[in-house]
């Protein structure tokens, strides 16, 4: 089997264990599967049974939020920005706001709590992305949740990459510590990814008044970046048995609004242990039509869950 990412490499392994014949094709993803004379195709947690509409909805989180939005589902309020000349209409949002690419993924160009309209345009003018959202800030914890065939299936605590200080090390000795954890490895092939240093990691450090050589102090949690994508060396602890029958629902109600008989929702709240939808400052941070098996297979914390099995299961039925 060639090198494959680890979400494909996990759906290989399960249709493997069912006796499904599966074949790559030299790339990361592509799989294409056999069994009693049918046959589909994964990438991932994708399948061939995926809406093309609702990957074009997931894909663009402009477009997300305004379907979301018609359906009453709680999101944060946004605006979308194509040049520096609309950065006025970001005066009525509630300033801190947060910044994305309106069409990346994997966290990459995200930019958390922007004070001000001067700051918004300094983050804007200082990347390369020309079409963003700028969106409030949500508060609460960061949770994935996934469904499958429209029905919810796992929630996941999702945790930005830190380190716990042990009184000796530096934060730097930390992270090289904490990545000899046999499941980090470079990129997505492994189970988690490494902790790497740079600009952001470092400007965030000096924000809490530490460098990459402090020494924090006995069982000091450090946090190193401020959004908690695994891809950037975050860990998740698994949380479905939190979740109440009403979020439960709702998570479905977004599937369902968004097409996606596999989806991964983003959502920052309080608890899921009740409704989202009466918690300040909660809702989806976004929807993603190929949500990581990783983090649910593999959890630092917590029961693992078979979503590669919910999938396959849904395309046999």
């Amino acid at each position: 089997m060639p090198k494959l990412n680890a979400s494909s490499r996990i759906m290989f392994e399960e249709a493997e264990s069912r006796g499904i014949v599966g074949t790559t094709f030299g790339d990361s993803e592509t799989i294409l599967m056999q069994y009693q004379g049918k046959q589909w195709y994964t990438r991932g947690s994708r399948t061939s049974l995926q809406s093309s509409v609702g990957k074009t909805i997931a894909d663009n989180k402009d477009l997300t939020k305004k379907v979301l939005a018609h359906f009453h589902l709680p999101t944060a309020k946004h605006i979308k920005v194509n040049s520096a000349s609309d950065l006025e209409l970001l005066t009525p949002l509630q300033f801190p706001v947060v910044m994305k690419p309106l069409d990346e993924r994997h966290g990459r160009g995200v930019v958390v709590g922007i004070p001000n309209l001067e700051a918004a345009t300094k983050a804007y003018t200082a990347q390369s992305y020309t079409k963003v959202i700028f969106e409030e800030m949500l508060s609460g914890l960061e949770y994935r949740i996934v469904c499958v065939d429209f029905k919810f299936v796992a929630a996941a605590f999702r945790k930005p990459a830190h380190v716990t200080g042990d009184g000796r090390s530096t934060v730097s000795e930390l992270i090289a510590q904490k990545n000899q954890h046999p499941w980090r490895g470079k990129g997505h092939a492994f189970n988690l990814t490494l902790i790497e240093t740079d600009e952001q990691v470092e400007t965030f450090l000096k924000e809490q008044a530490l460098t990459l050589d402090s020494v924090p102090a006995t069982d000091q949690e450090v946090p190193l970046r401020k959004t908690a994508n695994l891809s950037t060396g975050g860990e998740a602890w698994d949380v479905t048995d939190e979740v109440s029958d009403e979020n439960k629902a709702l998570f479905e109600a977004i599937a369902k609004a968004c097409d996606l008989n596999v989806a991964g929702i983003d959502v920052m709240c309080q608890s899921l242990q009740t409704a989202i939808g009466d918690q300040p400052q909660a809702g989806v941070i976004e929807v993603n039509a190929s949500p990581g098996l990783r983090m649910h297979h593999y959890p630092i914390k917590g029961t693992a869950r078979n979503i590669a099995g919910a999938i396959i299961n849904m395309v046999l039925k």
